[in-house]
């Protein structure tokens, strides 16, 4: 199956933080990462070999509010907004933008989800595909898209 379509960076962003909600797998992944960045700061900054303080909680802390609220912040200056040609099958997922082309073997995506508004495929690399609801001709094909990598995914 093969789509076409075109984001905003408005879009982009609204889709990540829509995606939190009905995808309790997305938040969680969102969460880990947030916090290992809280984390990776106490480890840097020498908490592990001395006492920790509620200074240091209080700064990791904010360094994984920090990374929550800086993933959407990247997500719209390095969002894509060309029309894309996505392609799916047996073997992965296809892409096109311009002259840039790509591959996702279906062993490299961690999720796929129908997540309202969209669909969100992420990668294990942490790239993300969000397809909006526009791309399908209606809720049937958009439903099979989804049942039909949900399919290639557990194949492979």
């Amino acid at each position: 199956m093969t789509i076409k379509y075109a984001l905003t960076r408005g879009e982009i962003v609204q889709s990540y933080f829509r995606s939190l909600s009905p995808s309790p797998k997305f938040l969680s992944m969102i969460l880990i990462y947030s916090i290992g960045l809280g984390v990776l700061f106490l480890a840097i900054g020498g908490a592990f070999s001395r006492p920790l303080t509620a200074r240091d909680v209080l700064t990791a802390f904010a360094w994984a509010i920090g990374g929550f609220l800086f993933m959407p912040l990247s997500l719209f200056v390095r969002g894509k907004t060309e029309e894309r040609t996505l392609s799916v099958s047996a073997q992965g997922i296809s892409t096109e933008i311009g002259a840039r082309k790509g591959e996702v073997p279906w062993g490299k995506v961690r999720l796929v989800e129908n997540a309202g508004h969209h669909v969100l495929i992420v990668g294990t690399t942490g790239n993300a595909f969000l397809i909006p609801e526009r791309a399908f001709s209606g809720p049937e094909q958009r439903a099979q898209f989804v049942r039909e990598i949900k399919d290639w995914k557990k194949a492979a």
